[in-house]
């Protein structure tokens, strides 16, 4: 039982508890009632809730979790009733919870997931490796996943072996068990750093087909003095160590050529030295 201090018609006290409070009478004398009134004040838990801002990947689908309390009973924004619901779709989702006393809406947002992106690509004696940055979704590391042919097939290792040279492959990472996917385009390029014009049919000839079909594809041979010797270009993808049709002197020449990938429109230049031994 509870007693108020005082004798005023009105009492305030902190209540944290159910607790029942006795009230007397006074009277002008000072007498007090025989029976005194009783108030009993309930205390019912506070509403919580462990409802919480998430991220997921487009096309993917969380969970939201109401929580759960002694008498509760639930109204989201999206008409749902449940303690939790399945969303797919970004955007802000609210749910209101009574307990037959009080009632509270919390609120949650579902933002998009950063995916995982390509930060680098090795490729040498028909080896590829990829390097990527994975981000944390929900602050929670990631497992990520790899394919080289646009999702086709994936393995959990990043290197790939017995590729071809002078292909493109359509590099993806993925998000185990979600729909976090980031893609990029490459072009195996390999050039021997050797041309011998000698027509035994080996390293005849600086052969730049592949690249012919690459937009803006642009090329040039130069001398050690930044002479153009000769200018590559969609009709004409082949440098036979010649200009004008004349034969050059063996030496190292400089090569430097352009393209860009047509989906991703990401533009790509390429520039190194090649020997030409070429028959006095």
């Amino acid at each position: 039982m509870g007693q108020l201090p005082g004798t005023g018609n009105t009492q305030s006290a902190a209540v944290y508890n159910t607790t029942t409070f006795t009230v007397y009478a006074l009277g002008l004398k000072g007498c007090k009632s025989l029976q005194p009134a009783t108030i009993t004040v309930e205390v019912v838990p506070e509403l919580t809730s462990p409802l919480a801002d998430v991220e997921m990947c487009v096309g993917d689908r969380v969970t939201l979790d109401a929580g759960a309390g002694p008498n509760y009973s639930y109204q989201w924004s999206t008409g749902e009733v449940t303690q939790t619901i399945n969303v797919d779709e970004l955007g802000i989702y609210t749910v209101t919870i009574k307990n037959g006393y009080c009632e509270k809406t919390f609120t949650a947002h579902v933002l998009a997931a950063a995916s995982p992106f390509v930060t680098n690509v090795d490729y040498s004696n028909n080896t590829l490796t990829i390097t990527a940055e994975v981000p944390m979704i929900n602050n929670i590391p990631q497992t990520v996943e790899y394919s080289v042919d646009g999702g086709i097939s994936w393995q959990p290792s990043n290197v790939f072996t017995n590729l071809q040279n002078n292909t493109t492959y359509h590099i993806q990472v993925r998000t185990v068990g979600t729909h976090c996917v980031g893609a990029l385009e490459f072009f195996t390029l390999h050039i021997s750093n050797i041309i011998t014009p000698n027509e035994d049919g080996v390293n005849d000839t600086l052969d730049l087909t592949a690249l012919g079909a690459f937009k803006n594809f642009t090329g040039s041979i130069y001398d050690r003095y930044g002479t153009e010797m000769f200018r590559f270009s969609k009709e004409n993808p082949i440098w036979n160590g010649t200009v004008g049709g004349k034969r050059l002197p063996t030496a190292t020449y400089w090569y430097k050529f352009n393209f860009q990938y047509p989906k991703s429109q990401v533009n790509m230049s390429q520039s190194g030295w090649i020997m030409l031994k070429n028959r006095e």
